[in-house]
């Protein structure tokens, strides 16, 4: 009978630990994220975005977005993350008088991932997060 006991511990011990555990960096597209109907409603269409390398001048904002990932698909999760950092660097233009973010990257652990068509998302079974950096202007 502890036999069956230890082993059930184990067992639920292993299930549990898999389950929090990340599932590592995802790369979505930044498009189909900007066009998530159920998401977008707060985006500001008079702040531009520009997304990947363009070379501007101007001070860097980084914007670091979490969500719940419980009940939601990793594309679900990762692009309300997502544009949840675009909304944050939105407001940061608004709030410094600009009317653009460009040079808006991916940015993890230290690590710049730049791409004008995705972005990475650290995925996990709990919890999804993104963040970006950007410039505003």
């Amino acid at each position: 009978m502890r036999k069956i006991y230890s082993i059930i511990l184990i067992s639920s011990l292993a299930i549990l630990g898999s389950g929090c555990a990340a599932d590592g960096m995802q790369r979505l597209s930044i498009q189909e994220a900007l066009a998530d109907k159920s998401s977008n409603a707060n985006l500001d269409p008079n702040i531009r975005l520009s997304f990947g390398d363009e070379h501007h001048s101007g001070k860097e904002w980084t914007a670091i977005r979490r969500t719940n990932g419980v009940n939601k698909s990793t594309k679900e999760a990762c692009n309300r993350a997502f544009l949840s950092a675009v909304i944050a660097l939105q407001d940061r233009a608004k709030k410094e008088g600009k009317s653009s973010v460009v040079d808006i990257y991916s940015y993890h652990k230290k690590k710049k991932f730049s791409s004008p068509t995705q972005f990475e998302c650290e995925d996990g079974s709990m919890m999804s997060a993104v963040t970006l950096r950007g410039k505003v202007q």
